[in-house]
């Protein structure tokens, strides 16, 4: 039977009147909890302290993406982009109004006048511009192909339009640009200048004709004249005569209008019938994807190429392959086009569009123009028999006089018609103007590199920074001491590095540092309050945190202070003491509640001085009955009699009540959190079940495994002379 030690031996010595206050009191747990959340720097100094904690992960991602843009910004070919700008509408015509006597050259300027930026745009998309530009500069090229070079925006709420040409040369796209600019003006200048054209060509046929006509008549009213020896005639009779000449006249005049209309007509249905109905509005261009993937096997095969050059001659045979491999896949890409029409979307012409409406403008002056004849012609039959009642003489006088105003007023309309429209057609006027020629020394280049390293440096940081907080929110665990404080607002008696059995480099500073840190958990435990818990429950949220280990290193701790420590493995279900200490756990907690064994045969000593286990014993089939029975109470107090502290290893808190029942019994409670393993929210029900039973005294938190900083405390424990060491296994 073993003795147990006697109670008059050594003890911890009791907090006296002028030791520290309680740290874990409710009361000022409730002051830390609200400090912290009053605290506005509480956020920035954890997000600071989250950078400098995933720097490693901040550095990369920021050298990375920095890294990547930089590579794309060098290897991008460079290209040109030059501008010309234009302002569409003839703002001359537009203000004096469609004023010649051309209906189609009116109805063409005032249209002119009013059309938007963006229907001129639209124009400059046209096939015909594009093949024009390709004649002028001898390009081997598609239209298809050098429009997708060229972008054309309006300018918001102007008539200025910017084309825009983006080449690998910068003479050649200004040149291109300016092509662009210099057919288009043309194109509109021709345009109009074909509507003269139609107008001339009737008048030329009709004018020789009035002419003549208008001769004749003349002549035989002189000749009838003189016959006659009549020189004036009855104011009766010339108002009749000037009557009937006006309706003459009017008559002429529509009949005019009318084949002008339908010649004029003809012109405009020529034009319709070569003008198609719908144009390309707009092309969408991208980069070939097969190019794409040739550029990723490209730079895999140099990679494997440049590899094997390192471990094999040139002429060895895996280095040939991977060289005849590259050469084939370069060969292909140079067969690939860079860029390849995605989609391609047809809009109406706005060209067919304005014939459209000319002709049915020209449609409705023909109808009024024939209607006006019929008119004239009805007035005309009721006015001739008045002038037949006068003398044959002067009626025919009045015939002669009447036909050469007829003829006459004709001739002075055709002439007048024919002079207006060769004036249109020698200044014809394109209704858009060149305002800024491209010039090449000020085309932008792309990609511009200061202008990308900068944009990569900021979106490198935003997205470097994005990366951390991410990580950290789904990251749930604590990493160290402010944590802890600020999450749980709980005390933290101490934190406990985590120590690597493979570095020994690393474990040279940080085992003095665990040392220390038990030590601190055991000072801490003692001025936890004005009288020092003797029966201490350790426990935690997930059965591998490390409670055992912390438990034995704290009784170990105790006892180089010259305490009397009993550890109690209460972990009825998953046992470790006995593993950790290196005892038989043939007797133990079990034998002793259920009255098989006394406490003196079943506390067991241990290889450290001043440290006693008493195991978990045989397995029990209800190990919370055993637990809450009188026989665990009466078990407390007699291990109270003979030692000064009694140290309870419980079962982990996650799925049973085994900790709750212990750490009620106990005097005191400590709850071991994993840095490495425990997560937000298992710690979290951890302690709603501590926190259920309102008695229970919840001491504080012992940070485990957390990973110390070598600039904190390396050359502070290596140059202490520090000697004091625990077992190395007790540390893992």
């Amino acid at each position: 039977m073993l003795n147990l030690p006697d109670e008059n031996g050594p003890r911890i010595v009791a907090a006296g009147d002028g030791d520290l206050p309680s740290i874990a009191s409710p009361a000022q747990m409730a002051a830390l909890a609200s400090f912290s959340q009053q605290d506005a720097d509480a956020d920035v100094r954890r997000f600071w302290r989250a950078l400098w904690r995933r720097r490693y992960l901040l550095l990369a991602v920021f050298v990375g993406f920095f890294a990547a843009v930089t590579a794309f910004t060098v290897v991008q070919p460079k290209h040109y982009t030059t501008a010309v700008k234009l302002i569409a509408g003839n703002t001359s015509q537009a203000s004096a109004g469609a004023d010649t006597t051309l209906p189609v050259l009116n109805a063409l300027l005032t249209q002119g006048g009013v059309q938007t930026s963006e229907t001129y745009a639209e124009l400059l998309h046209e096939t015909p511009i594009a093949t024009e530009v390709l004649a002028q500069l001898k390009l081997p090229l598609a239209p298809g192909a050098l429009l997708s070079h060229v972008s054309i925006k309006p300018v918001t709420n102007t008539n200025i339009i910017a084309v825009s040409v983006t080449w690998p040369d910068r003479q050649l796209s200004a040149q291109i640009a300016n092509a662009f600019a210099n057919v288009f003006v043309d194109h509109e200048r021709k345009l109009i200048s074909r509507q003269a054209d139609s107008v001339l060509s009737f008048l030329q046929e009709e004018l020789p004709q009035a002419q003549s006509h208008m001769r004749a008549a003349q002549n035989a009213l002189a000749a009838y004249e003189v016959r006659s020896g009549i020189t004036d005639l009855q104011q009766q009779t010339q108002d009749q005569v000037s009557q009937l000449a006006a309706l003459d006249t009017k008559e002429q005049a529509a009949e005019i209008a009318a084949r002008a209309a339908q010649a004029q007509l003809n012109s405009v249905a020529g034009l319709l019938a070569a003008t198609p109905q719908t144009i390309v509005g707009q092309q969408d261009v991208s980069r070939d994807p097969v190019t794409s993937q040739l550029d990723q096997q490209i730079s895999q095969a140099e990679v494997d190429l440049n590899s094997a050059r390192q471990q094999y001659t040139d002429s060895h045979p895996l280095v040939l392959s991977l060289r005849q491999k590259l050469a084939q896949l370069q060969k292909e890409k140079a067969t690939r086009p860079e860029l390849v029409t995605a989609q391609t979307q047809s809009i109406p012409n706005p060209t067919y569009q304005q014939l459209k409406e000319q002709q049915a403008n020209l449609e409705a002056q023909l109808a009024a123009a024939e209607s006006e004849r019929v008119t004239v012609r009805g007035q005309k039959v009721a006015a001739l028999p008045a002038l037949r009642a006068l003398p044959e003489t002067s009626r025919r006088i009045g015939d002669l006089q009447r036909e050469t105003k007829s003829a006459e007023a004709v001739y002075t309309a055709l002439e007048q018609k024919y002079q207006d429209a060769l004036i249109a057609r020698t200044t014809a006027l394109s209704d858009v103007t060149i305002t800024q020629p491209a010039d090449p020394n000020a085309a932008t280049v792309s990609p511009n590199v200061p202008f990308n390293l900068t944009l990569a440096a900021i979106i490198g940081l935003v997205l470097a920074i994005s990366t951390v907080l991410v990580v950290e929110y789904f990251d749930d665990r604590f990493r160290d001491e402010h944590e802890v404080k600020e999450r749980l607002g709980l005390p933290v008696l101490a934190t406990i590095p985590r120590v690597d059995p493979d570095d020994s480099k690393t474990n040279a500073w940080v085992q003095p540092l665990s040392v220390e840190s038990f030590f601190q958990l055991v000072a801490s435990l003692r001025y936890s309050s004005s009288h020092p818990p003797r029966v201490i429950a350790i426990t935690s949220p997930e059965q591998s945190d490390g409670k055992s280990t912390i438990a034995v290193n704290t009784a170990i701790s105790m006892a180089s202070m010259h305490a009397r420590v009993l550890v109690v493995d209460a972990d009825l279900r998953r046992p470790s003491i006995h593993t950790k200490l290196g005892l038989e756990n043939d007797r133990g907690l079990s034998d002793v509640l259920v009255g098989a064994v006394p406490l003196g045969e079943a506390v067991k000593p241990t290889p450290h001085e001043g440290v006693w286990a008493l195991t978990s014993g045989r397995r029990a089939p209800n190990p919370v009955a055993l637990l809450q029975g009188e026989s665990f109470d009466r078990m407390l107090d007699e291990a109270r009699e003979h030692f000064d502290v009694v140290i309870l290893d419980t079962p982990a808190l996650r799925s049973i009540v085994d900790s709750v029942v212990l750490s009620v019994k106990a005097e005191g409670t400590v709850l071991v959190v994993s840095s490495a393993r425990s997560s937000g929210r298992s710690v979290r029900n951890a302690l709603a079940k501590l926190r259920s039973v309102r008695t229970l005294n919840l001491l504080g938190v012992v940070l485990n495994e957390a990973r110390p900083d070598a600039t904190d405390y390396s050359d502070y424990y290596l140059g202490s002379g520090q000697t004091l060491t625990l077992p190395a296994a007790s540390l893992h």
